[in-house]
């Protein structure tokens, strides 16, 4: 038997205990040289960054929930065992909740097509969490078949660094296809051409928009008509520059002598530039290459008629494959090492396509058929105090087991089967 199934058939307690003997502390890591397309990028990048918050905060703030699979072939939800105690609170760490934590690795992985965990224990209470490697204190080693077989970790102890032989029940690991090699291939690298020529079209514009003459107009004098001294000269062309932005008269209008004319020039104009249209350009390009709609990021404007089917389209065609991806990551190695094989962690879409609370119980009392809310439960939503006898379900009197589909049928169905006549119909 080898050492990771022997690792997987020890008790989560073992497990903790194991790890507490030879943690890895990596509180002190050190700066190392930043050589990937993927750092400074989200800093840099507002429409990279507007892409990829969409999506890592979408996804982490979706429930995480565990269920276990039963013999009969149902599950049933698990609140209790270390896996869901894991899922609930992933990270020991101050002020890292279970949103910010898989807020991070998201964004990991978004960004540099790779991201690492190591699950570990804490010392007191032998509870097990997870510690996010930064993608610039790991690397990966691999065969000659872009096979990973290994990962370096980097840490800031007098060893330097620690290697990892996998697999290994206490890495955590997701990284995602390249052509050679096994780092990965981030989006962020196949957009760095477009953002290169972003930035030197910003850079272009600011020095523009710093250098180039406030308005495209000049003042004429005939020349039938000259100075009558140097001074007089002087004087105008200093009154001239104070209506400069920052001058003690900006904003105001020139006073021109006898003769003077503002004459326009048929010049560069900011609107030639078409700078808008650029910066949206670039925006969807980069939402496309994410596989994200513009609508769904207010890169491009939708319609009323649309925006609902871009909405459900976000969840059920956009997002889905990052949250399939996220949800096999954690069940490939986290159910198994914690002892729970018939256990499984499942991100609850549901939650984010219920709609409306008027949507969701319109078509909860359709599918039952009948009132599913006590008047308490109402009144509980509306802080309002419990009332006497309204615990009970209230079913309403033209509502029978079998007689009609649902409360808001009033009838019409089984009037109808029965031929008979509601208000002037079927007459």
């Amino acid at each position: 038997m080898g050492f990771f199934s022997r690792w997987l058939k020890k008790s989560p307690v073992s497990v903790a205990q194991k790890f507490s003997e030879s943690p890895v502390n990596i509180s002190q890591v050190t700066q190392l040289p930043i050589d990937w397309f993927g750092a400074g990028v989200y800093e840099r990048e507002a429409a990279v960054r507007t892409v990829i918050d969409h999506i890592a905060r979408n996804i982490a703030s979706m429930p995480f929930k565990v269920y276990t699979r039963q013999p009969d072939g149902d599950r049933v939800e698990d609140t209790t065992s270390p896996l869901a105690q894991l899922m609930a609170k992933p990270s020991v760490l101050p002020g890292m909740t279970r949103y910010r934590f898989f807020y991070s690795l998201l964004c990991d992985g978004l960004l540099n097509d790779r991201w690492l965990c190591l699950l570990d224990a804490d010392k007191q209470s032998g509870r097990l969490w997870l510690r996010r490697i930064p993608v610039q204190n790991f690397t990966l080693s691999g065969n000659t078949l872009d096979e990973i077989t290994g990962v370096q970790i980097s840490t800031g102890q007098p060893e330097g660094s620690r290697y990892f032989k996998l697999p290994d029940p206490q890495i955590l690991l997701d990284v995602g296809y390249s052509t050679s090699g096994i780092g990965g291939s981030p989006v962020s690298g196949t957009l760095a051409p477009l953002l290169a020529e972003a930035r030197e079209m910003a850079e272009y514009r600011r020095a523009i928009a710093q250098n180039g003459g406030q308005i495209p107009a000049y003042i004429s004098r005939p020349k039938e008509m000259p100075w009558p001294s140097q001074e007089a000269q002087d004087e105008f062309v200093q009154g001239m520059r104070n209506y400069k932005s920052g001058g003690n008269l900006a904003g105001g209008w020139p006073l021109l002598n006898d003769g003077m004319e503002i004459k326009t020039v048929d010049a560069f104009k900011p609107i030639d530039m078409q700078d808008i249209d650029a910066r949206d350009r670039i925006r969807i390009d980069v939402a496309n290459a994410f596989h994200i709609a513009p609508e769904n990021l207010g890169f491009r404007s939708g319609t009323n008629s649309n925006i609902g089917a871009f909405k459900e389209q976000m969840w059920n065609v956009e997002l889905m494959p990052y949250i399939v991806a996220f949800e096999q990551s954690l069940n490939l190695l986290l159910p198994d090492a914690l002892g729970q094989p018939d256990a499984y962690i499942e991100a609850n879409v549901d939650a984010k396509l219920r709609g409306t609370f008027s949507e969701q119980y319109q078509a909860l009392s359709t599918a039952t058929g009948r009132s599913f809310m006590t008047t308490n439960e109402a009144r509980r939503i509306l802080n309002y105090p419990k009332l006497d006898g309204g615990d009970e379900l209230v079913t309403p009197l033209n509502v029978a087991t079998g007689g009609q589909p649902s409360p808001q049928d009033g009838g019409r169905t089984q009037n109808a089967q029965q031929n008979n006549p509601v208000n002037g119909e079927g007459q």
